[in-house]
């Protein structure tokens, strides 16, 4: 590990050096031996070299198929060299997971190689290619319209002219033979035609026949001459304009054909199958090329695993492990969150269900009771204020009214002389607001002032608003009931800091420790009834200092 550490330090490279480490596959900055450093650059010369003879074949078979500008051209050989470059430097870079990647890679490279390799033929056969364009073209040139008709037209002039010199000759022939018979019907001799003449020599009728006929024949001739001399120019024009035509059109044709890179590569592979040489050559630039391509690979594999390809390895293992982990957490809470949402919409259900059940439930006990009120006799009680309560207060009015139907008892009492100030019987169990008043003066010397202020209203008395809201529900079988609803406002009212004190129930400067009791007449009773009382509360038999009442 120590030798490891203390490699040859690391020094910058040249632009060149970084830029052909970069094309072979690696970083300059990250290679820390010189050999590693030395094969990516390497390999960058081959691929520099590869993407280069790329373009030069693309550029050169380019040229020779398509009618492009130049600059068209350079910048289509720039392309594609570039990318066969691009495609290099793909092969090249990155760490090779088993011989499956390697054939992968091989065979990209391959089909690379194939590609330039038959461009580079191409560009090799060019001479036989044209040539033998030119030869299809030439032959099929007869076959198109403009040719055929010129070649009509040609033919025509010719024989026009052609009739001309048919006719000369057949006044020619004419003539002589008219020549032959004349001679030899004034003269016989054995080689005479003997079906054409009498045989008798000298001048006869049928010599002066002969004779005329022969005069007739030459007429004839010299007509015939005179009009072919007359049209000869004329004709001669006409030929010459319909042979120049013909090879225009041809010309044209063959100028026209197709000469693109089809084209092109069909007339190399016509060539190359039809001589064993052209084969050969073709197949070894081909061969060329492929190993070219597959150079920058040879030489990745000599080189083994780098630094740089360790890295890549150990950088990629690192990061799928962390994608694989946080894909984990991502889906194990969007299921735990699926299950809350879940386990909570089922309880929200259940709950509905039993609301439902039990509003249901109740609706059915409520009927049921303003059923059996309306078809019973109310029972006989004592005058009591009915107050309609609401459907969930019923059993607090059933309690309410029993208690009012028991009569307390009256006690007798006998009345001192001197009498305090009225006051209202203490009832045997404290109401709600007595328990506050007391629980608030024994709090009030252990807490601050403004606790005490807050919840002591003793010194502070309340203003009581009643507000009753009445309600009318008639149901079908026409029962009416009438509901109030009291509600009781308490407003807090500060003591005013200039005049007169607050009331206080008589007594209370004799005896401190009693409660107090804020002016306003309260009604209560002494049975745990919810109907406020009609009577007024009475002394007890209870005499001397007041004190809280027993606790039950």
């Amino acid at each position: 590990m120590c030798a490891h550490k203390a490699a040859e330090p690391r020094r910058a490279g040249s632009r060149i050096n970084t830029v052909l480490s970069w094309l072979g596959g690696g970083e300059w900055q990250e290679l820390s031996e010189r050999h590693e450093r030395s094969a990516h650059a390497i390999t960058g010369v081959v691929v520099v070299l590869t993407a280069a003879l790329a373009g030069l074949v693309t550029a050169l078979t380019m040229s020779e198929s398509v009618r492009w500008p130049v600059s068209a051209i350079a910048v289509l050989a720039l392309t594609f060299g570039a990318l066969v470059g691009a495609v290099a430097r793909a092969i090249v870079s990155g760490p090779v997971s088993g011989w499956r990647g390697i054939a992968g890679r091989a065979a990209v490279a391959v089909v690379l190689g194939v590609v330039v390799g038959e461009l580079a033929a191409m560009t090799v056969f060019a001479g036989s290619i044209d040539h033998r364009l030119d030869a299809v073209a030439s032959r099929t040139a007869d076959s198109s319209a403009a040719v055929a008709q010129a070649t009509s037209d040609l033919e025509q002039t010719r024989n026009e002219r052609n009739a001309l010199d048919a006719a000369v000759d057949k006044a020619r022939a004419n003539r002589d033979q008219a020549l032959v018979v004349a001679r030899c019907e004034y003269h016989p001799t054995p080689a005479c035609p003997q079906t054409n003449i009498t045989g008798v020599p000298g001048t006869g009728p049928e010599t002066l026949t002969a004779n005329e006929r022969l005069a007739a024949t030459q007429q004839e001739l010299d007509n015939a001459i005179g009009v072919r001399d007359r049209h000869a120019d004329e004709l001669r024009a006409e030929l010459d304009a319909g042979t120049a035509q013909l090879a225009q059109a041809r010309h044209t044709v063959v100028a026209e054909a197709d000469r693109g890179l089809a084209a092109r590569w069909t007339a190399m592979h016509d060539i190359t199958t039809a001589n064993a040489g052209a084969l050969l050559l073709r197949l070894v630039t081909v061969g060329f090329f492929i190993l070219l391509s597959l150079l920058p690979l040879i030489l990745k594999l000599l080189r083994g695993t780098t630094t740089h390809d360790r890295r890549a390895v150990a950088h990629a293992e690192r990061d799928h492990a962390e994608v694989a982990a946080d894909t984990a957490i991502a889906v194990k809470r969007a299921e735990v969150r699926a299950a809350a949402e879940i386990l909570w919409a089922e309880q929200q259900l259940a709950q509905a269900r039993l609301a439902v059940e039990a509003q249901l439930e109740i609706d059915r006990a409520n009927h049921q009771r303003r059923v059996i009120e309306a078809l019973e006799d109310p029972p006989a009680s004592d005058p009591v204020e009915e107050d309609m309560y609401l459907p969930i207060a019923a059993e607090a009015e059933a309690a309410s009214l029993a208690a009012a139907e028991q009569p307390v008892p009256e006690q007798t009492v006998a009345e001192p002389e001197n009498l305090p100030a009225a006051t209202r019987a203490t009832p045997l169990l404290p109401t709600i607001p007595e328990v506050t008043k007391t629980a608030a003066r024994w709090i009030r010397p252990l807490v601050p002032t403004f606790v005490a202020r807050a919840i002591d209203t003793t010194t502070q008395p309340l203003r009581t608003a009643r507000q009753v809201f009445e309600e009318v529900e008639e149901i079908t079988f026409s029962f009416k009931r009438t509901r109030k609803v009291t509600v009781d406002t308490e407003e807090v009212v500060r003591p005013a800091r200039h005049g007169s004190a607050p009331e206080h129930w008589a007594g209370d400067d004799a005896d401190p420790r009693g409660p107090r009791v804020p002016l306003g007449a309260v009604q209560r009773h002494g049975g745990p009834s919810l109907a406020p009382s009609t009577h007024q509360g009475e002394l007890t038999e209870r005499v001397g200092p007041r004190e809280l009442p027993p606790a039950e």
